[in-house]
């Protein structure tokens, strides 16, 4: 996979050094950063040792060198095969959640991160996380750090013209009561009240259903506790069809997909690669306009779906609204939409026609106002004149 450029440079950008147009909709805050902010966030704090979540020393790795940083990660996702793959992937969160350490962190990582996407050519780009995550390093309620993540965004915005939305998350397994739930009650309530009170008509904050494992806690069971960002209006999208390993998605099957969509009111859907088993399913998101956020490179990577394997072209052969995504660049490679096709274009037989529907699709479907949506429509054709 493309090492990380950390530019908008490279592979993401054609022969004559204009990037392609791309938007962006699933991309975890935290795990996008890029190895320069953290080294610099690192050297602010002090910060010089690399350790896990679990707080395990990483031997050789500087978390002041962004060099060290891209070494460390590609350790990571060359051993994905391993037995041990996954909990490592979990485990190398530590670094970039470590050099987290301030509000004014994450306001500005947000911003910085964004600003960073556009110049790699993406139109829009749509951070998700947990509020309750960056509790981990900041001494701040939930609800200062989801307005810090917030007006980073706005800061985007307003001092750069650069569009993005911030998608607040909780994990399924953490969402509802249960013993050893933290806080009480569980995350989900909590998240769509913030998700709620943060969400404006002319600035859209969305709400994210992440975490594992799916099937012990299939959508219907939020229903209630995310009442308060459905009446707010709060755009939603659920992690799932994720963790069913190809052919047959047993451990992650479609009829979870249609349960977000039909109990939940879903307006995205995160991954979604166990669509590949239903057409009944693909039917149910088509019908509903519902929108796939797909991330080939680290399902393949993850060990679920190989690339050549992944149902990407035939959700866009049956004109699904499918988006591509780079989820979790940090650990996965691409950091960029464009490097992301770049690595999966050869396997699946896409030509740039595929990319720009993507884009285009991406538009549609992307959290945001009617005016910025019409906005970013017009960026861009102004990016397809101006690369033509």
């Amino acid at each position: 996979m493309p090492a990380d450029s950390g530019t908008g440079s490279g592979p993401a950008g054609r022969a004559d050094g204009r990037a392609r147009p791309t938007v962006e909709l699933h991309r975890h805050f935290e795990a996008g950063l890029r190895p320069d902010t953290i080294a610099r966030l690192a050297q602010r704090h002090g910060v010089t040792e690399v350790r896990t979540r679990k707080g395990v020393v990483v031997p050789r790795a500087d978390p002041q060198d962004p060099a060290s940083i891209r070494q460390y990660y590609r350790g990571i996702a060359e051993g994905f095969g391993r037995p041990d793959g996954f909990s490592r992937f979990a485990d190398s969160f530590g670094l970039p959640l470590s050099v987290l350490r301030s509000i004014e962190d994450l306001e500005e990582a947000v911003f910085d991160q964004l600003v960073a996407c556009a110049a790699g050519g993406s139109l829009h780009t749509e951070l998700r996380g947990s509020p309750y995550t960056y509790q981990e390093q900041i001494a701040a309620s939930v609800e200062e750090i989801a307005a810090a993540l917030v007006r980073g965004v706005d800061r985007a915005w307003t001092e750069r013209a650069v569009s993005g939305t911030f998608v607040l998350a909780f994990s399924r397994q953490k969402g509802l009561p249960g013993p050893g739930v933290v806080p009480e009650g569980g995350q989900a309530r909590r998240i769509a009240e913030l998700a709620a009170r943060l969400h404006q008509d002319d600035r859209p904050v969305g709400l994210d259903i992440a975490g594992f494992p799916e099937v012990p806690y299939p959508p219907s069971r939020f229903a209630d506790a995310i009442g308060p960002a459905r009446e707010a209006g709060v755009p939603l999208t659920v992690h799932s069809g994720e963790q069913g390993r190809w052919p047959d998605f047993a451990d992650a099957p479609p009829s979870l997909i249609v349960e977000a969509v039909e109990c939940l009111g879903a307006r995205r859907i995160g991954h979604g690669t166990s669509l590949a088993a239903s057409q009944t399913a693909r039917n149910c998101v088509r019908d509903h306009g519902v929108a796939v956020e797909c991330c080939p490179v680290s399902n393949a990577l993850m060990g679920f779906v190989p690339v050549a394997a992944h149902p990407l072209p035939i959700f866009l052969e049956e004109g699904l609204l499918v988006s591509l995504s780079t989820d979790d660049p940090l650990m996965f490679g691409p950091f960029t939409v464009a490097e992301a096709f770049d690595a999966i274009a050869g396997l699946l037989r896409l030509d740039s026609s595929a990319l720009l529907t993507l884009t285009r699709n991406g538009i549609e479907s992307a959290f945001v106002t009617d005016a910025r949506r019409t906005l970013l429509r017009e960026r861009l054709a102004n990016q397809i004149r101006i690369n033509h």
